[in-house]
């Protein structure tokens, strides 16, 4: 593309966002934009489309090592730097959401919370919220990440933050990414055991939290497992 093509193409695509269309530009566009500041002399419509093409999704561009995106023909080190940086702010943003939180009463306030810590994340991740006996919240603990469910979960890892916070409930959550808050069967399985595993040790399991992409599931006011928690 000429010198000439190029800029215009530039700035047909910035006075589009610029007129407020962000909603309706095409994903590919999307990322021009960002790599217009990165790039700053060089086409770079071919390079968003490698990498839409490599990582099949804007989501999935976003959410992808810097060491990945660098073996994309034209993305560079600061390139892959400024596009890694963008997923790490908003997954910075939305826990930021959580900073005020002080204490977690209720199914509604552990299911905001746990979607605040685990919305952004691309990979399957536990989390441990430990509480003390007035619900307040004392720490938030990540116990497993990529894990394919949460039978694969330790549940001493689990115990080891109870005893270092002196916790006298806990929140358990996790995310099912690019799939539904519903409880799998494993999900239902392990939090029974460590329903009974707690117990031993006079810890209250409060709920577990599930986040998925149509929201999140409170399996303590679930159908399927309320009757597993102590009410």
């Amino acid at each position: 593309m000429s010198e000439l093509n190029r800029e215009n193409h530039r700035q047909r695509v910035r006075d589009s966002y610029l007129k407020n269309s962000f909603e309706s530009m095409p994903d590919s566009n999307v990322l021009e934009m960002l790599l217009f500041y990165s790039i700053p002399r060089k086409d770079v419509k071919e390079i968003s489309y490698a990498l839409l093409n490599r990582f099949h999704t804007l989501e999935g561009v976003f959410e992808a090592d810097i060491k990945e995106l660098q073996k994309v023909e034209g993305v560079g080190e600061n390139t892959a730097i400024l596009i890694n940086l963008f997923h790490n702010i908003q997954t910075r943003i939305e826990k930021n959401k959580n900073r005020e939180v002080k204490r977690i009463s209720n199914s509604e306030a552990a299911m905001e919370f746990a979607r605040h810590e685990l919305k952004t994340s691309s990979k399957e991740t536990v989390l441990v919220i430990c509480l003390d006996n007035n619900l307040n919240v004392l720490s938030v603990n990540d116990v497993s990440y990529g894990s394919a469910n949460c039978a694969e979960v330790d549940p001493y890892k689990i115990l080891e933050c109870i005893f270092k916070d002196n916790a006298a409930n806990i929140i358990l959550a996790h995310n099912h990414p690019k799939g539904t808050s519903k409880p799998s069967a494993n999900d239902i399985n392990f939090t029974i055991e460590l329903i009974q595993l707690c117990r031993k040790i006079n810890v209250r399991v409060n709920d577990h939290i599930i986040v998925g992409d149509d929201g999140a599931t409170s399996m303590a006011n679930d159908v399927a497992s309320s009757m597993f928690f102590d009410n």
